[in-house]
């Protein structure tokens, strides 16, 4: 099955999360709850060590064929999600950032608001397989590497 976007919105798009799986934008739930903060400084021990992999790469020698096994290994065992902020940009809300975003589940429907978009996760994998035999998903709203939300099987999204 597939989520409609529906509301007072420009255009409404249509998610199909079972194409999720092959979209570069997933991540895995682990990498976005351990990711580090926007204003957090990267170091490193080392910069003629960091200097030499820019020029020679990283992973000395690892082949197409081995990283290809380790992302088709990974896709059979970990738990995905994709940030819903592209999506819900594209549909362009007649009231911009003071829309709300209502999400049906099973629980019944929860507003948040649009501004806050950028911690809206659609999990649509958990270890290796889909959540449900409907393709729905689960909204998780991530904010500050934690999880603060989690609404099951999501079937609609409405945004006014």
């Amino acid at each position: 099955m597939i989520i409609q976007i529906q509301g007072d919105i420009k255009f409404q798009i249509t998610l199909d999360p079972s194409t999720w799986i092959f979209d570069d934008r997933k991540l895995t739930l682990d990498e976005a709850l351990t990711a580090p903060k926007e204003d957090e400084a990267i170091s490193f021990d080392d910069n003629t060590e960091w200097n030499r992999q820019i020029i020679e790469g990283t992973s000395k020698p690892p082949t197409l064929k081995s990283e290809k096994k380790y992302k088709n290994s990974q896709l059979l065992e970990e738990t995905f999600i994709i940030g819903l902020e592209p999506f819900l940009e594209y549909t362009e809300p007649e009231r911009g950032d003071d829309a709300m975003i209502t999400y049906t589940h099973d629980e019944g429907t929860t507003i948040l608001p649009y501004n806050e978009r950028g911690k809206h996760f659609a999990q649509f994998s958990e270890e290796g397989k889909r959540l449900y035999d409907d393709n729905m998903i689960d909204l998780v709203v991530i904010e500050d590497n934690q999880l603060k939300t989690r609404l099951k099987h999501v079937t609609a999204i409405s945004i006014k």
